[in-house]
């Protein structure tokens, strides 16, 4: 029970600071947007990077960098590169969970693309695309968890399976969420 207490405390702390540093931040943004408005002291300075950012997304939708926008770049930059300067960060083990990250999100795109490929090819074969999504994804990762060094390999395998178990996961919950919300709104359609 005394172990619980500092760590809540630690955990109250954290989010009474995060509180603060938002209401601060808040404040300051609701400054600088009454200053803007009033006097528009920041014209020249929003128009220029307006320009900027409308040239690079112009730039970035080409067909080689068809549906990558400008935000989701530096979204990824930002979440890839900012842990590694945190101090209450593993490096070693933040590198190793990307890379593994990475790894089960390509087996989760090969073996979806698989059972997309599948069940359009007719209904009835709903059932042998998931046995064949779940053949492939247990040979992907048998495969690549044999190329880890043997001391990582059952980490690693519990890992990817769990990425791919969760992403599947998410996946289902996803089309029974808008498969309720078209039968919620069909139903409300017809009232």
């Amino acid at each position: 029970m005394r172990r619980a207490l500092p760590r809540r405390s630690r955990f109250v702390r954290y989010i009474r600071g995060l509180f603060k540093a938002a209401v601060i931040l808040a404040a300051l943004g609701l400054c600088l947007f009454f200053v803007q408005k009033r006097f528009g002291l920041f014209d020249r300075e929003i128009a220029a990077t307006d320009s900027f950012v409308a040239g690079a997304s112009a730039s970035l939708s080409s067909e080689a960098f068809a549906g990558i926008s400008l935000g989701s770049l530096v979204l990824v930059a930002v979440l890839c590169v900012f842990p590694v300067f945190v101090k209450k960060f593993d490096n070693k083990a933040y590198l190793r969970s990307l890379w593994r990250g990475l790894i089960s999100a390509l087996v989760f795109f090969v073996s979806n693309e698989l059972y997309s490929l599948a069940a359009r090819a007719s209904r009835l074969y709903l059932l042998a695309a998931i046995a064949i999504v779940i053949v492939v994804s247990a040979l992907l990762v048998e495969g690549i968890a044999l190329a880890v060094r043997e001391g990582e390999e059952r980490s690693f395998r519990t890992d990817v399976v769990a990425s791919i178990a969760s992403g599947l996961l998410f996946s289902v919950l996803l089309k029974l969420g808008q498969y309720g919300y078209e039968w919620l709104r069909s139903g409300l359609a017809k009232l």
